[in-house]
C-alpha cells in the first residue's frame, strides 16, 4: 500500500478530529487526481468498506475522495471488472438514502466505458436514489458527453421509469441522446402507449393540487416537492412525445392544455405543433403574448416555419429581452415563479468588463404582488441574464449598470477578503481607516469586508448618514457613501460594492463611448433640475 493511501485510510480510522485537519486542508487529498491504477484500487476497496451511517465530518471527507475519484477517472479508459464489483457492492451496502450514494454512481457515469454504464444502468433500475436532486448529480456526466454506447444504457434503463425519482432523469437521457443523433430512433418509440398512461396519471395528480391544494402547511409541503416530481416528468414526456412523433400521443398531451401550470401548458402545445396539430399551433401563437413563455415559443415558431403568425410586437428586440428576463426570474433557481410585470427601462451598448467588443445592454424593470407585499427590482439582459434580491428602482441608471458590471467582472487582483479571514496587517489597515469613517460623521461603522482592487485597498462598511442608512466604502483618500434605498429589500453592502467596483470598470470601458457620456450628462441635468 502506497504511503499516501495509508495516510488517508489512517486519517478515516483515527476519528473526527484528524477528519476535521483533512477536510480544512484540502490539499492532502489532491494526489487522488494522480493516483496510480493500484492506488485506484485501494480507494474503492475503502470505500467498499465505508459503512452506511457516517458522521458529518465523515460526509465531507467522502464528498471530497469522490469528487476528486471522478476527475481522475476521467482519464481511466476501463475500470477492471474486480473495481467497478467494489464500486455496485459499495452502492448496494450504503443503501438509497445514504447521502453520499449518489457520488458513487457519478463515478461510473463519469468513467463513461460500457462495462461502468452497464453496471450505472443495473444499479439504476435495481436501487435508484431516493433523492432525485442527488440521482442528478449521477446523470449529469452522461448528459456531458457527446458519444455513449446506448446501446448498454437503452432499452435498460427504460424499465426504472416506474421510480419517480428518476423517471424524468432517464427520459431527460433519453431525449438527449435522440436530439445528438447518436441513435436511429428515441429509445422510448415503443413505449408511447405506457408513456402516456404515465402521462395522463401525473396530470391528474397535477389537476387534482391545482384544484384543491393541502390547507395544513405541512401537508403543503410534502404535495409541492411530489407536484414538482410530477411536473419534471410529465415536461420530459411532453419532449419524448415531440421526438418520437407518434400521433398517439396527441390526445394525451391535450389533457395538459387545462392546467395552470405555464411551463408544462406551454410544453405541451409546442409537442402537439410539432406533431402538426393546430389547437397545439394555435395556443403557441398565443402563448407569445405571455413574457416567460415567448423565448421558446419564439424558438419553435422559427423551427416549425410558423413566425409569420406570430404579432409582429412580439418579436420585438424589447419583446425578446422581456420575455428572456421573465423566464430567467421563473426558474427553480431564481423566484421559481414569473413576475407580474415587466418592462425594459433602458437599453444602449456598452464596453463591458470581460468582453473585447461593446455588448448591447437592457435593463429591465419587473415586479412581483405577493399576499405579503410586492417585490421590484431591475434585472440586466445582455452580456450576462442577472438580478439580485435587492431593489435596485431607486438607482440612476449609471449605477443600476455598474451593479451588474462590479457583480460579473472576474480577475485576480479584485477580491474581497471578510472579517474572520484578516490577516493582521489588514485588520490593523481596517481599523485605521474605520476610525477616519466614524471621524467623518458616519455612524456606528461595522465592517463587512476589505476589497483589493488592482493594488488599492477599500473598507466596506455598514453605516448610516444623518440618520438613513447604507455603506460607506472608504479607500486611502476619499469615502463615497451608497444609501441603501428606504425599500424593504435594502441595497446591501455586497451590492453596494458592486456599484462601486463597476463604475470603475465601465468608466475604463466607455470612457470614450458617446452613449455613456450621454448617459451621465442625462444625469446631471436631471440632479441638477432638482
Amino acid at each position: 500500500m502506497s504511503d499516501r493511501l495509508n495516510a488517508v485510510l489512517s486519517g478515516w480510522l483515527e476519528g473526527d478530529q484528524t477528519l476535521e485537519g483533512l477536510v480544512a486542508h484540502k490539499e492532502a487529498l489532491l494526489w487522488i487526481l494522480s493516483a496510480e491504477e493500484l492506488e485506484l484500487s485501494g480507494i474503492l476497496r475503502f470505500l467498499e468498506a465505508v459503512p452506511p451511517e457516517i458522521t458529518d465530518a465523515q460526509r465531507r471527507f467522502l464528498d471530497r475522495v469522490l469528487n476528486l475519484l471522478a476527475i481522475r477517472l476521467r482519464d481511466v479508459e476501463d475500470l477492471e471488472a474486480d473495481d467497478l464489483n467494489r464500486i455496485a457492492a459499495a452502492y448496494r451496502k450504503w443503501g438509497t438514502p445514504h447521502r453520499m450514494g449518489h457520488l458513487l454512481l457519478a463515478l461510473l457515469s463519469a468513467t463513461g466505458s460500457e462495462a461502468s454504464l452497464e453496471r450505472f444502468a443495473e444499479l439504476i433500475v435495481e436501487q435508484p436514489p431516493s433523492n432525485s436532486n442527488a440521482a442528478a448529480i449521477a446523470f449529469v456526466p452522461l448528459l456531458r458527453q457527446d458519444d455513449l454506447p446506448t446501446e448498454t444504457l437503452f432499452p435498460k434503463l427504460l424499465e426504472a421509469l416506474s421510480h419517480l425519482s428518476v423517471a424524468s432523469l432517464v427520459l431527460d437521457l433519453a431525449n438527449y441522446v435522440t436530439r445528438q443523433g447518436m441513435v436511429d430512433k428515441h429509445p422510448a418509440s415503443d413505449r408511447v402507449d405506457a408513456l402516456g398512461e404515465l402521462f395522463s396519471g401525473l396530470i391528474a395528480r397535477l389537476s387534482k393540487f391545482e384544484a384543491e391544494p393541502p390547507k395544513d402547511a405541512k401537508d403543503f409541503a410534502a404535495a409541492k416537492v411530489a407536484v414538482t416530481e410530477a411536473t419534471s416528468i410529465a415536461l420530459a414526456i411532453c419532449d419524448a412525445f415531440a421526438l418520437i412523433g407518434d400521433d398517439k400521443a396527441v390526445g394525451k398531451l391535450k389533457t395538459a392544455l387545462d392546467l395552470k401550470h405555464r411551463k408544462l401548458r406551454a410544453d405541451a402545445a409546442i409537442a402537439l405543433a410539432k406533431l402538426g396539430n393546430e389547437e397545439g399551433k394555435e395556443l403557441l401563437i398565443e402563448l407569445a403574448g405571455e413574457p416567460v413563455c415567448r423565448p421558446r415559443v419564439l424558438v419553435v415558431a422559427e423551427e416549425l416555419d410558423m413566425l409569420a403568425k406570430i404579432p409582429s410586437e412580439h418579436q420585438t428586440e424589447q419583446a425578446q429581452v422581456e420575455g428572456e428576463l421573465a423566464a430567467w426570474l421563473a426558474m427553480d433557481t431564481q423566484f421559481g415563479m414569473p413576475p407580474h410585470e415587466v418592462q425594459q427601462v433602458d437599453s444602449r451598448t456598452l464596453g463591458w468588463p470581460g468582453f473585447e467588443q461593446a455588448q448591447q445592454c437592457h435593463l429591465i424593470q419587473y415586479a412581483y404582488h405577493m399576499p405579503g407585499g410586492t417585490f421590484q427590482s431591475v434585472g440586466i439582459v445582455g452580456p450576462v441574464i442577472q438580478s439580485f434580491a435587492v431593489d435596485l428602482g431607486s438607482l440612476p441608471l449609471p449605477d443600476i449598470y455598474a451593479a451588474f458590471a462590479g457583480w460579473q467582472a472576474d480577475h485576480p487582483e479584485v477580491f474581497e477578503v471578510e472579517p474572520d479571514k484578516w490577516q493582521p496587517n489588514q485588520h490593523e489597515l481596517a481599523n485605521s481607516l474605520l476610525q477616519r469613517v466614524a471621524s467623518e460623521g458616519y455612524e456606528t461603522p461595522q465592517p463587512a469586508m476589505l476589497g483589493f482592487f488592482f493594488g488599492d485597498v477599500r473598507l466596506i462598511a455598514a453605516t448610516r448618514r444623518d440618520g438613513q442608512p447604507g455603506t460607506a466604502i472608504a479607500d486611502l483618500r476619499n469615502t463615497t457613501f451608497y444609501p441603501a434605498g428606504e425599500s424593504r429589500h435594502p441595497i446591501s453592502p455586497r451590492e453596494a460594492y458592486y456599484i462601486h467596483a463597476g463604475r470603475e470598470y465601465l468608466q475604463a470601458f466607455n470612457k470614450d463611448r458617446p452613449e455613456w457620456v450621454s448617459l451621465h450628462e442625462s444625469l446631471g441635468d436631471k440632479e441638477e433640475a432638482e
